[in-house]
């Protein structure tokens, strides 16, 4: 039924495109990571209203307390070389947002309640084209085609908002990392360290039970420090108290606890941005594979992956994520942006041991289109040269650019194109086989309900 509507969205999503252009109506929806775009108000029409189906009430329910949303993210990618086959994937997430002000709604102040679920389909192109990229080609492929509990949370600020205390439920990357995914490329997209260290750090839509304390030390500088369940069974597909209800999965020799640092400067307007510089360290004494030192492996069951153990305890990790507005070239948020990511994780234990990211975005591309925006970034990702295989000492280089269309205030269209360079590493799959740079085209389209 999901992917029947799905479907439906992404077949109509030009032609409504086509119409609201002609009409003369586009207004501002963002990305997947902001909120919605525009305030509603009882003069809006079908096309520039920030909502497919309207109000629906939510403006009185946020006066008093409570704030929902329903958004739809769809990818659909094709490649035209690379590979072992020329071939098409689609893949998306519906994913529902609640958040209670419990100073309106219980006379705490400072409270707050999120709830997030997320429900992902789909297929994931590297594996559909046979092309062997260390990093996914549509980013919002993965951890398993199910309903997950991505966000339960209670989170207090105390002290003037100096300080908040939050725990609960909580992916690393809803308090930690970079948070944008402005790009389909996986590199571009979300929190770094958990894309290449993905099989102990899990950014959404997986969650673990965590604290986290944020503290304010002044008015543009912030530390935080977070303690989370380090325990691969939260990746299940096939246990719903753990992926969808808030259960605690049993305890493996493989697990241990995530402790990551940031400090984040965040200048102000008009050249506002966030600099992140983090760490992490991890008491788990799990390897990648593909690296010399395991000693044992704990096969993996409903959609867990394998645990490589080996003779220490401890993985760590260092990063840098800068978020920058460069220019002010027109009212709100019309301008340059860039930003720049580096994270390298230990060379023991890590298959991937570092990746850079490096993109750009202008908003207002055009005086007539205010809202559209256009994209460039180019990365890489190295495997651990004590890797075994043809592709050890490599690295993998994505380039991506896109144009991003602001059909109507509720959709946003992005036609986007990737070359991928030496993908795996050195372009080898797991057969050995050596195989072409890939080039892939996409359509990633976004529905605010």
């Amino acid at each position: 039924m999901l992917r029947r509507f799905v479907n439906t969205v992404c077949a109509c999503g030009v032609g409504i495109a086509l119409s609201s252009l002609m009409a003369g109506g586009a207004h501002a929806a963002d990305m997947v990571t902001k909120a919605a775009p525009v305030p509603y108000a009882e003069t809006d029409d079908f096309w520039t209203r920030p909502y497919l189906f309207g109000d629906l009430g939510r403006t009185q329910l946020k006066e008093r307390g409570i704030e929902l949303g329903l958004t739809l993210g769809n990818e659909s990618v094709g490649n035209l070389t690379g590979g072992s086959k020329n071939t098409a994937a689609n893949a998306g997430q519906l994913w529902f947002g609640a958040k209670f002000d419990m100073g309106k709604l219980a006379g705490i102040q400072g409270g707050t309640v999120g709830l997030t679920l997320v429900d992902r389909f789909g297929r994931n192109l590297n594996d559909q084209a046979g092309i062997p990229a260390l990093q996914l080609t549509n980013e919002v492929f993965g951890r398993g085609n199910i309903l997950r509990l991505t966000q339960l949370y209670y989170s207090q600020k105390l002290f003037d908002d100096r300080l908040e205390l939050k725990g609960g439920r909580l992916p690393v990357g809803s308090d930690f990392f970079f948070g944008l995914c402005e790009f389909i490329n996986l590199t571009f997209c979300g929190g770094q360290p958990g894309n290449i260290q993905g099989g102990y750090i899990y950014n959404w839509p997986v969650s673990q039970w965590a604290g986290v304390v944020h503290y304010k030390i002044a008015p543009e500088f912030t530390i935080s420090v977070g303690v989370y369940d380090a325990n691969p069974n939260y990746l299940t597909t096939s246990d719903p108290t753990v992926y969808f209800l808030p259960g605690v999965p049993h305890s493996t020799p493989a697990s241990g606890v995530l402790v990551p640092v940031e400090l984040v400067w965040a200048p102000k307007a008009p050249l506002n941005g966030t600099w992140r510089f983090g760490g992490w360290y991890d008491s788990a004494s799990t390897i990648d594979g593909g690296l010399p030192g395991i000693i044992s492996t704990i096969p993996g069951v409903g959609g867990v992956p394998d645990q490589n153990l080996g003779s220490q305890r401890g993985r760590y990790g260092v990063y840098e994520s800068i978020l920058q507005r460069l220019t002010v070239d027109g009212p709100g948020a019309v301008g340059w942006y860039t930003f720049l990511n580096t994270t390298v994780a230990d060379h023991r234990t890590s298959y991937q041991d570092y990746q850079i990211a490096l993109g750009f975005r202008h908003t207002g591309t055009f005086s007539w289109r205010p809202q559209d925006e256009v994209g460039f970034a180019v990365g890489t990702t190295h495997v651990n040269s004590a890797a075994f295989g043809p592709n050890a000492g490599g690295n993998e280089v994505p380039l991506e650019v896109w144009y991003g269309w602001q059909a109507t205030g509720w959709m946003n269209l992005k036609f986007d194109a990737q070359y991928v360079i030496n993908p795996g590493g050195r372009g080898y799959n797991g057969a050995g086989v050596k195989t072409d740079n890939a080039v892939v085209l996409g359509l990633r389209t976004e529905v605010h309900f």
